[in-house]
């Protein structure tokens, strides 16, 4: 038995209405990762778009669409020294079309599981942008 025992906290309740026709499939508690700044807050996956909300601050949310989603990996923090926190050696990765990167830290195995559904729903997204910029 572990010395230990933390029970996970539930995923966060999204704190919009969303419109219609998106719904919530994931959410998780996660920390964005800006430069030397890391904001707590919650993650959320939608079937169009990823979402977080920040604890505290005065731009809470950061959005990003599918259809904007260039790429995503699983990779070291950024601009983490030796001795950086185990939950670190691995965060969710997004890049834009814009080229910006966008850093998420919530845990290797929740991060593993997310990976494969933000790849398949970008990729998704950019297939349906074709189609439609093909029947245009």
């Amino acid at each position: 038995m572990p010395l230990f025992r933390r029970t996970p906290k539930p995923p966060p309740e999204i704190p919009i209405e969303l419109p219609s026709g998106e719904h919530v499939d994931r959410g998780t508690r996660a920390t964005l990762l800006q430069g030397k700044l890391a904001l707590k807050g919650a993650l959320w996956m939608t079937n169009r778009r990823l979402l977080f909300y920040a604890e505290r601050g005065d731009a809470r949310w950061m959005v990003v669409p599918f259809a904007e989603v260039r790429s995503a990996g699983l990779y070291p923090a950024p601009g983490m020294t030796m001795g950086a926190p185990l939950s670190r050696r691995q965060c969710l990765c997004v890049e834009t079309a814009q080229g910006e990167q966008v850093w998420w830290d919530f845990g290797e195995r929740d991060e593993r599981e997310w990976i494969e559904d933000v790849r398949a729903r970008a990729a998704a997204a950019r297939d349906a942008a074709v189609s439609d910029a093909s029947t245009d």
